[in-house]
């Protein structure tokens, strides 16, 4: 069955429909890229929702591009990865978002760089740490905003260290409102750990 979508549909100023259902997994088969690319009417609302109360304030306010590198997984898709049976993913509710490494050397990006830092220093009374990766900085703006962002959950999840995010997690429905913050990688022993936004911070700051 051909794609009946509009792939090209602009979900919000920066995020369209296409980046959102993109799948390097259902790219190496062309039905189940079909699959992927025709998601349930109530998924694209759920996407919808999730740019316009997560994704978009938190690019705007950022003040720096986003690459979503997971959004919507069909079941397949989700099944081939190791995704949980339960996903928001699944839904349309979670997108996997980086950071290009470019954000902590940019000109452009400095006063994001500095007001992220500022608001940590203030919100913990300690230095970010020097080593902190650009992804880290994605994680500290939204839980510093944690009560004005509509989200459910965002993750720290993976890298190579606290503070080194391999990506940051991002969901938003209009089921939940849980506002939790995560972490999990070879730091928590590969299990969820839960933390307030003041935990969150500190654990990635100096001494």
């Amino acid at each position: 069955m051909p794609t009946t979508l509009n792939l090209s549909l602009p979900l919000s100023a920066h995020f369209t429909l296409k980046e959102m259902l993109k799948s390097s997994t259902a790219e190496r088969d062309e039905a189940l890229k079909r699959e992927q690319e025709n998601p349930p009417d109530d998924v694209v609302t759920s996407l919808q929702h999730l740019v316009r109360v997560a994704l978009e304030p938190i690019r705007i306010g950022i003040g720096a591009p986003m690459q979503i590198t997971s959004g919507y997984r069909c079941v397949v898709v989700n099944k081939l990865i190791g995704g949980s049976g339960t996903s928001q993913h699944c839904r349309g509710e979670a997108a996997d978002c980086e950071l290009s490494p470019s954000f902590l050397t940019d000109p452009a990006a400095m006063l994001s760089r500095e007001s992220i830092r500022d608001a940590v220093q203030r919100r913990t009374g300690r230095l970010l740490r020097p080593d902190v990766d650009q992804n880290f900085y994605l994680f500290a703006y939204i839980c510093l905003n944690l009560d004005a962002l509509d989200v459910d959950q965002v993750i720290h999840e993976y890298g190579d260290a606290l503070g080194r995010p391999a990506w940051v997690h991002v969901s938003a429905s209009r089921r939940l409102d849980k506002r939790e913050i995560l972490f999990v990688g070879s730091y928590t022993n590969k299990q969820y750990v839960s933390a307030t936004v003041d935990e969150a911070l500190t654990r990635c700051c100096m001494p």
